[in-house]
């Protein structure tokens, strides 16, 4: 039960994030609940049961047992890549325009044994998570990361794998080229943000949110730590890339009520409720984008609880926080950019 709650929150997120087409609701929470089973997606045990218990009101509070927080360019490291059939070679094989049949022969690369389509028809780019289309029965994976064109070496797989939350730049660097399939152990770490909890029952939500920049300043990625197929899922979410000459209409924008999107680029996740929007004692937003010109800070608020300052980077911002005071299911997730005299630049979030 505590398992099928927490993927319908997922499912919930997803839906808002990137609108799908019409697919068993159902039938997707039926197969997460077996298949969180084995990839106990909250953490081993009791953490999966607490936390469902717990669950989650939305509500901020300043991260004091962040740290590491402070970007910095990532330690040399050797390279373990091998070239990917069809895809160009480092950040020209990130944020790609392919078409429908090249993203699925990619994801068909990446993961052999998944021979489904995916949903949508139009705006696929490389580096990006989309869902696959299921059909009752389907077994996993449920995303697929469309792939770069380095593919990461078994060796480098393990060393991720060994080290799934590291908390320096080098090994975050190294975690991230595994997930994107393109190197990134030279890129530069443009801004960051880091929770780590040892609270029983709440290790399995710490995490971390990186932005990375590529050497030639054209390119970045936005990637979440540590790699987890069903948080990580979704257009925006898990690992990102843009080409910053080419956004066109198609980069991550956050869905407003009336069914546009916001301007700006953000992936924004408020967390802390399941699919029927029940609140518990905490909470934890995270969110990642770029703020408009002249920001100088980007503040999280829930309500009128305490505000939390993301760490913001040329532009770029980027935070994942944790609040424990218990608020109305009423009280807005406000994400707003402010310039240096204070004066209200954007709401990057609807306030609803």
């Amino acid at each position: 039960m505590e398992d099928t709650r927490e993927v319908s929150a997922e499912l919930r997120r997803l839906a808002d994030a990137e609108p799908l087409d019409h697919f068993d609701t159902a039938t997707v929470v039926t197969r997460g609940h077996r298949g969180l089973r084995r990839r106990r997606l909250l953490g081993a045990g009791g953490a999966v049961a607490g936390v469902a218990a717990a669950a989650l009101a939305v509500t901020l509070f300043p991260n004091p047992g962040t740290t590491g927080n402070t970007p910095g360019v990532a330690a040399a490291e050797n390279s373990q890549f091998g070239p990917v059939p069809g895809v160009p070679r480092g950040e020209d094989g990130a944020a790609q325009r392919i078409s429908k049949q090249e993203a699925e022969r990619r994801c068909a690369l990446r993961y052999p044994g998944a021979k489904k389509p995916l949903m949508k028809t139009s705006g696929f780019r490389s580096v990006s998570s989309r869902a696959y289309a299921l059909k009752n029965g389907s077994t996993g994976p449920f995303f697929c990361i469309i792939p770069g064109g380095d593919k990461p070496s078994a060796a480098l797989v393990a060393a991720a794998k060994a080290d799934p939350f590291p908390d320096n730049p080098a090994g975050q660097l190294r975690n991230c080229s595994v997930n994107a399939w393109v190197d990134m152990t030279n890129w530069h770490i443009q801004v960051s943000d880091r929770l780590s909890l040892t609270e029983k029952n709440y290790t399995g939500f710490s995490g971390a949110l990186l932005i990375a920049t590529s050497p030639s300043g054209k390119t970045v990625i936005a990637c979440q730590l540590p790699i987890d197929e069903i948080r990580g899922g979704g257009y925006g979410w898990g690992v990102t890339a843009l080409r910053l000459g080419d956004l066109g209409t198609d980069y991550p924008r956050v869905p407003w009520p009336d069914g546009t999107r916001g301007k700006d680029i953000a992936a924004i996740h408020p967390a802390g409720t399941d699919c029927q929007g029940t609140a518990g004692g905490r909470s934890l937003p995270t969110g990642w984008g770029r703020a408009p010109a002249n920001t100088a800070k980007v503040v999280v608020q829930i309500g009128s609880g305490p505000t939390y300052e993301a760490p913001l980077a040329d532009g770029w911002f980027a935070f994942t926080a944790l609040d424990k005071t218990p608020h109305s299911t009423a009280d807005p997730l406000k994400v707003r950019a402010y310039d240096q005299t204070g004066k209200l630049l954007a709401k990057l979030y609807p306030e609803k």
